[in-house]
């Protein structure tokens, strides 16, 4: 596993480097795009350009803990479009209680796609099963899974050497195009 470096302050660089990949953060837009939102972190800004490509805002920060996203979800109010998309869930823990407000704050008439995580820890069975076990507590359209992990079980191509963060050349558009298709297909 590599270990990240941070070059410079984080703020003021807007770069990851971990081995011998890198990105930088995009530029802050005033709203989202209508209708598509991706709340993330480190996994999600590796993927942004696809995403972005496919019309989704992406809202991410480089090891953003899930216990974040309710309040980012209350900072857009009324900016925040109908169909939100989250990964979290990469740099620890994810509890039901966080999840659950995430999706009451979100209210009824959105839905939020939570993105299963492929990473080689400890909390990678267990915060899928919290995010399952979350879509089941709603009901209707308010909550949908994408399986990532399920898609790129058997894919370690796609990946860097830390087993998680997806190449740009490979499993990024492949991430991208799963997400597109699962909003397309479940959204609003």
């Amino acid at each position: 596993m590599r270990l990240f470096r941070l070059l410079g302050s984080m703020a003021a660089a807007g770069a990851l480097v971990a081995g011998s990949f890198a990105f930088t953060a995009p530029a802050a837009q005033a709203a989202p795009p209508s209708g598509r939102l991706l709340i993330g972190d480190s996994v999600a800004g590796m993927n942004s350009a696809a995403l972005q490509a496919r019309g989704f805002r992406v809202d991410y920060s480089v090891s953003r803990q899930f216990s974040a996203l309710p309040g980012i979800m209350r900072s857009y109010g009324s900016r925040m479009p109908k169909n939100v998309v989250v990964h979290l869930g990469t740099n620890g823990y994810i509890s039901a209680s966080d999840c659950q407000a995430a999706v009451k704050q979100a209210g009824s008439k959105r839905t939020v796609f939570f993105v299963t995580v492929r990473v080689p820890r400890a909390w990678e069975d267990t915060n899928n099963a919290t995010l399952r076990a979350c879509d089941k507590s709603f009901k209707g359209k308010r909550v949908r899974i994408i399986d990532w992990h399920k898609l790129s079980d058997k894919n370690s191509s796609w990946f860097y050497s830390d087993g998680f963060h997806p190449k740009e050349s490979s499993g990024a558009i492949r991430y991208a195009n799963l997400i597109d298709k699962k909003v397309d297909k479940q959204g609003r």
